[in-house]
Parts: structure tokens; C-alpha cells; sequence
């Protein structure tokens, strides 16, 4: 079971949306439940049971029960072994973890780590706020709290990766750095050192992340027979088998073989509410 709930005000600075998401144990040889990467940074709080990650070859194993987890540039296996797991997350806007601990995106990458490690006492004080036995709208209400209060704290001016984030949604991950650095009158160096500190990954990987999530949402949700040539070509494919290679890379399997129907919670994700592209959306 999947809830979600767009951020409002100001905080969307910060975040995009909030989630809830259920699942019951699955059985001792299921692979596990397919994700992939959303373009956000995620801030996670499990209200019972846990999660299992295969996301090779960056982490494989139990999540901590909290955690804050920056750019994901894989797919991963999401697995619940013997108790139901329940978790709560915030999805961070691109920028966030940095502005949130002032530590280098690209530190968070692929890696969960304890919010009790980085985070100041005023920040921790949203924790047990979470754990209590409270319902989905009002968990969001003490999370928007939680973000507005640390939000004063932080410099909320725009950063030029902001500009450039702001062009790679617009475009739909259909943008090349080139483009980019000629946009912002920035050399290709320096806008990499910049997203490699602000956001963890380079422009080109979070706009081949953007691109193909929108894409992946597009050709899950048109009804059969699709027109890759049309979608491929409007997503700046430089042909069929270079959207082939990327689909295979995300999710394991070239299109053709691929059945939503056979992965349970990605199904219920992109079809009650598009979490890939959910990011942009919060902007």
C-alpha cells in the first residue's frame, strides 16, 4: 500500500512529496519488488518492520531503521523478509541534502546513512514526532513543521546547479551538458565539480535519470501496441537500441519483455501517482 502527498509552501524548497509505503512479507525465494531511481534524495523514518536493499554495487543489506540516502543511480530490489515493513519518507528536492548537512552530495550516493550521524539535536527532534502511532496527514503535517522551522536556518538562495535542474526538467532529461553549460555561461568542469558537490551525481547522469523516468512512465502507461519510434525519437534517443540499452539498464529486461503486471508496488508507484516524476512536479 502506497500513499503519497505533495508538499506545499515554501518547503518545496526542500522537498517534493511525502510517502507512506506498506508492504507485507514477501516469500522466503521472491527476488524482491523493483525500484528505481527517482531523482530525489530521500529522508526515511520505518514505523515497523524493515527493508531490504539490493541495489549492487553500491549497498546491499538491511536499511537502518532511519536514514538519509542521496542520489540512487541504479535500480534496486526491495525486499521484506518475515514482519510487514511500514516506512514513512520525505523525497528531497536535488540540492537538499546538501543544504540540508552542508557534506557533499556525492557522499550520500547509493549509501543510507543514520540521521543520528550527521544531523544536529534540533533536527533529530523530528524522530520520535514520526514514531507515534499517528495517521498518514498528520505525519505529513509534523514533517512540513519539521521543515519549515530548519528551513530559516539554511541559505535559500539559488544556486547555478538550481538553474541547471530547472533546465533539465523543463526539457525532460533532454539536454546535454554542452546545452547546459552554454545556457549558463559556465564551463563543463566547473558545472560537474558543482552538481558532483550539490547534488552527488554529474549533470549528464541526473538527466539521463530525469529522461528516462519520464519515458519509463510514458510507455508504462500507454496502452499496447506503443510506438517506440515516436517515443524514442521525442526523447531524443539517438535510436531504438540506444533506448533499449537504457531500459535493460534500469529495469533489468529489454521492453519487450517487460510486464508491469509483474512488479506489484512499481505498478502501484507509477500508476496512483507517478513518483518518477514527481520531482520535477514539486518544483
Amino acid at each position: 500500500m502506497y500513499f503519497s502527498q505533495t508538499v506545499s509552501g515554501a518547503i518545496h524548497r526542500l522537498a517534493s512529496f511525502f510517502y507512506q509505503m506498506k508492504k507485507e512479507a514477501l516469500p522466503p525465494k521472491h527476488p524482491g519488488e523493483l525500484l528505481m531511481p527517482s531523482g530525489t534524495g530521500i529522508m526515511a523514518f520505518h514505523l515497523h518492520g524493515r527493508y531490504q536493499v539490493e541495489a549492487l554495487p553500491f549497498f546491499k543489506g538491511l536499511l537502518p531503521k532511519n536514514y538519509l540516502i542521496g542520489q540512487q543511480t541504479v535500480s534496486y530490489r526491495l525486499k521484506v523478509r518475515e514482519v510487514d515493513a511500514d516506512i514513512f519518507g520525505i523525497a528531497l528536492q536535488p540540492t537538499s541534502i546538501w543544504r540540508l548537512t552542508g557534506i557533499p552530495a556525492h557522499q550520500f550516493t547509493n549509501m543510507p546513512i543514520e540521521p543520528q550521524v550527521i544531523f544536529s539535536r534540533k533536527q533529530l527532534d523530528l524522530i520520535p514526532k514520526l514514531d507515534e502511532p499517528i495517521g498518514f496527514e498528520e505525519r505529513c503535517r509534523r514533517a512540513t513543521d519539521f521543515l519549515e522551522k530548519i528551513q530559516s536556518d539554511l541559505n535559500q538562495g539559488k544556486t547555478l546547479v538550481d538553474y541547471a535542474l530547472e533546465l533539465i526538467f523543463e526539457s525532460k532529461g533532454c539536454i546535454s551538458t554542452r546545452t547546459l553549460c552554454k545556457e549558463l555561461h559556465v564551463s563543463e568542469r566547473h558545472l560537474q565539480h558543482l552538481f558532483r558537490q550539490q547534488v552527488g551525481v554529474s549533470p549528464l547522469q541526473y538527466a539521463r535519470i530525469t529522461r528516462f523516468n519520464a519515458i519509463f512512465v510514458e510507455f508504462t502507461q500507454t496502452e499496447a501496441p506503443r510506438d517506440l519510434g515516436f517515443l524514442t525519437s521525442f526523447y531524443n534517443y539517438y535510436d531504438a537500441s540506444h533506448f533499449f540499452k537504457d531500459f535493460k539498464a534500469f529495469c533489468g529486461e529489454a521492453p519487450s519483455q517487460f510486464h508491469l503486471e509483474k512488479f506489484g508496488l512499481l505498478k502501484e508507484l507509477v500508476e496512483k501517482s507517478p513518483y518518477l516524476i514527481q520531482v520535477r512536479e514539486g518544483k
